[in-house]
């Protein structure tokens, strides 16, 4: 064990990590561009060198063994703190970068501000790429960890990211209250007046609705679901009915009321929901995230000039 070290050379770290994502020889061997005998010489390499066996076949798989589990984790953050390494010195140009960049944001997010992010980074870094996908009850560390996303957009308080990764206020944005246009209602809405009527919840999980509850709770109040829809896409057909009412961040509202029949309440209390920024520790230095960050933070200063 003494040369322990001398023995693990990169490129077998490199094999153990894929073959711990890909479980199997032939599609590590793709996924490396390597001869799957180089593959498996590897891994013969990797068994003598720690003493165990590593991956066990079975009828599906290889499955990893107690000791390749331990090592795993140990193994990815080194490797994705090498790659750190390496992008830091090669920088970012933006002019001629092809990255794409992968975050995962609330359906808020989505509808009300990628729309401006996209034509912000098509300007900035046209040959660049947006991945977006729906933010979920997660802590998100694996994914950031392992690079399968770059930032996560979260929300203030609701504490479901993992304490460990870096997060950062993006920027505030009123909850506001919908209804069909010509409902009579004031442009200013009580608490009292906001539960006389049935709603619409945009989410079966988010923290924007879970935020109007624990306003209304703290009153003694509680309004009446008459509908759960997962997203906002449903909501104005929902609204023209002019049977319903529905609390959405004000960027929502402002779109929905612009290219549809309906009409925006603010609340005579202002209700804020706090959009956060979450990366991984690992990433914090990545020239490239860097300065998305910093076109983020431009998005979120427009969004808040508007309201």
């Amino acid at each position: 064990m003494d040369n322990l070290y001398q023995r693990l050379d990169l490129n077998l770290l490199r094999v153990f990590d894929v073959l711990m994502q890909s479980r199997n020889v032939t599609r590590a061997a793709e996924q490396l561009n390597l001869s799957q005998s180089t593959v498996s010489h590897a891994l013969a390499r990797l068994r003598l060198a720690l003493g165990d066996p590593l991956f066990v076949m079975t009828r599906k798989e290889m499955r990893p063994t107690g000791r390749a589990q331990a090592l795993a984790a140990p193994v990815r953050q080194a490797l994705a703190l090498l790659e750190q390494g390496v992008r830091q010195s090669a920088g970012f140009e933006p002019d001629s970068s092809t990255r794409t960049f992968r975050l995962a944001v609330p359906s808020s997010i989505e509808h009300g501000a990628v729309p401006q992010l996209v034509e912000l980074l098509h300007r900035r870094a046209p040959a660049c790429r947006l991945a977006i996908s729906e933010l979920v009850d997660s802590d998100y560390e694996d994914s950031l960890a392992r690079g399968g996303l770059d930032l996560v957009v979260g929300f203030a308080g609701a504490g479901h990211l993992s304490p460990r990764l870096l997060c950062e206020p993006w920027f505030d944005n009123p909850m506001v209250c919908l209804s069909a246009r010509g409902s009579d209602l004031p442009g200013v809405l009580s608490a009292a007046e906001l539960v006389a009527w049935s709603h619409v919840s945009t989410s079966t999980w988010g923290h924007n609705q879970t935020l109007v509850e624990h306003w209304l709770k703290d009153k003694g109040l509680e309004r009446h679901i008459a509908v759960w829809v997962p997203s906002f896409e449903a909501l104005p057909k929902l609204l023209a009915t002019g049977r319903y009412l529905a609390m959405v961040p004000e960027l929502i509202a402002r779109d929905f009321c612009h290219y549809h029949p309906l009409q925006s309440h603010r609340l005579d209390e202002p209700l804020y929901s706090t959009y956060m920024l979450a990366q991984h520790p690992l990433t914090e230095f990545d020239p490239a995230l860097v300065w998305f960050r910093q076109l983020l933070r431009e998005v979120g200063e427009s969004l808040c000039r508007v309201e």
